[in-house]
């Protein structure tokens, strides 16, 4: 009897080993099981790339975030290159959970992707997030949204608007060019100068001349449409009009080396105070620098005397009618939370004023916290330009923006000498332009 009872014993002994060794067994297998979802993302904002500043360290704060859930892989692709490379991705039927929609060829991108939907609709999850949805600008929330409703990308929150800059030390505003007309900002010119330009593609002189179209009546909606469409027609009034007053500007307002001038003679000429004022976008504020003083000359201090601002009439220049990031339609479930899980973090308050801090930008719908006013505020001119734009600006997409490559690329900078020197008349530069989209368009 002994034996039997050591015998169930030992047999119950084991059979408890076997049991609990099997639940050890089976919570090893569950947690073997449970593997972090990684996606593997093609990037060109990588390296030196300017944008690598921004989206480099926000995909590494999102994987320190979600570690152990999801992980970002950055494939680092050629800027030049992205938008070849997800096309052939999409011909595999492989393209990655978060895609650059802003960096593609645009045609391609609404034909092949828009059209026959095959993105994941982003509605019901800007709806979810009321407090995301709320920092996107109008405009741009209408351009993603499809004509039934579903929304393609992510819209804009973030715009880095192209103004103006001036050098206080000559030109003194009795107020924010923002804020006035444009007369009265002809008025405040007095003898200074703007550093124009007619070589290349005639980029500060454009600028200019996108503020004098868009303040004519229609202007702002005909520059908003022109994105989408592209004009062809520049014999109306709006253009007319704003032709007359460029010419005016050339001949009267503009540095004296602005015909023949590219851009580094526009920089140059105002670095070298030749000029009080140049339309530039914010990616000049790195030239007023003290390590970029080697650009300066003629007692010029980019970090005593340079301010920023937006145009006379309140007007930014700002491209809001784009695509951001979309999520491909069809992926795996565990792929498409982890992809809406990195937008929303790239999205949140704490991501985009860190945005701002590092490249500049305005997002005029996002209430933006005392700490963040206080950082930018080190960055005088940065902070000039953010300040400038409210919910009340009216942005709009430059001239260049709504010409065909052609005529915004060469042909626009080869008439300027023309309207200036008064062998073109405004009705003359107009109607030639309009001849040569008319060209354009035929090819």
């Amino acid at each position: 009897m002994k034996k039997i009872q050591v015998a169930a014993l030992i047999t119950a002994s084991l059979m408890a080993i076997g049991i609990f060794a099997g639940c050890s067994s089976n919570k090893s297998a569950t947690s073997e099981t449970k593997k972090v979802v990684e996606l593997k993302v093609p990037s060109y904002k990588m390296g030196g790339n300017v944008g690598a500043k921004v989206f480099v360290p926000q995909v590494e704060r999102f994987n320190q975030m979600y570690k152990g859930q999801y992980k970002i892989t950055l494939e680092q692709t050629p800027q030049d290159g992205y938008s070849a490379k997800i096309q052939q991705l999409a011909q595999q039927n492989k393209l990655p959970a978060i895609v650059d929609a802003g960096a593609c060829d645009q045609d391609w991108f609404k034909k092949a992707i828009v059209e026959p939907k095959k993105y994941y609709d982003l509605s019901k999850w800007l709806d979810a997030n009321q407090d995301i949805k709320g920092e996107m600008i109008p405009e741009s929330i209408k351009y993603v949204t499809a004509a039934d409703g579903s929304v393609v990308s992510t819209p804009v929150a973030i715009v880095s608007p192209t103004g103006i800059y001036y050098n206080s030390d000559l030109y003194k505003p009795s107020k924010r060019i923002g804020e006035m007309s444009l007369d009265e900002f002809e008025a405040s010119l007095g003898s200074n100068k703007i550093s124009l330009m007619t070589g290349e593609n005639a980029w500060t002189t454009a600028l200019l001349f996108t503020d004098f179209v868009a303040l004519e009546p229609g202007g702002v909606d005909m520059l908003k449409k022109g994105v989408i469409d592209k004009v062809y027609d520049y014999k109306n009034d709006i253009w007319v009009n704003a032709a007359t007053r460029l010419q005016k500007y050339l001949q009267k307002y503009a540095s004296s080396n602005t015909i023949g001038a590219a851009y580094a003679d526009a920089a140059n000429n105002f670095m070298s105070k030749s000029s009080a004022l140049i339309p530039n976008g914010p990616w000049m504020v790195g030239d007023f620098a003290a390590e970029s003083k080697d650009k300066w000359s003629n007692g010029f201090d980019g970090t005593k005397q340079v301010k920023g601002d937006i145009y006379p009439g309140n007007i930014a220049i700002a491209n809001v009618s784009g695509y951001q990031y979309f999520i491909p339609k069809g992926l795996p479930q565990e792929e498409t939370d982890a992809a809406l899980a990195f937008l929303k973090f790239i999205n949140s308050p704490e991501e985009l004023q860190t945005a701002m801090l590092e490249v500049g930008g305005s997002a005029p719908m996002l209430k933006v916290s005392d700490d963040f006013l206080s950082k930018q505020k080190e960055k005088p001119i940065l902070n000039d330009l953010a300040t400038a734009v409210t919910s009340k600006t009216i942005l709009v997409p430059g001239v260049l923006d709504v010409m065909p490559s052609s005529v915004a690329n060469v042909e626009f900078g080869k008439l300027l000498p023309k309207l200036t020197d008064g062998s073109l008349t405004p009705k003359d530069f107009c109607k030639t332009l309009t001849q040569l989209a008319a060209d354009a368009k035929a090819k």
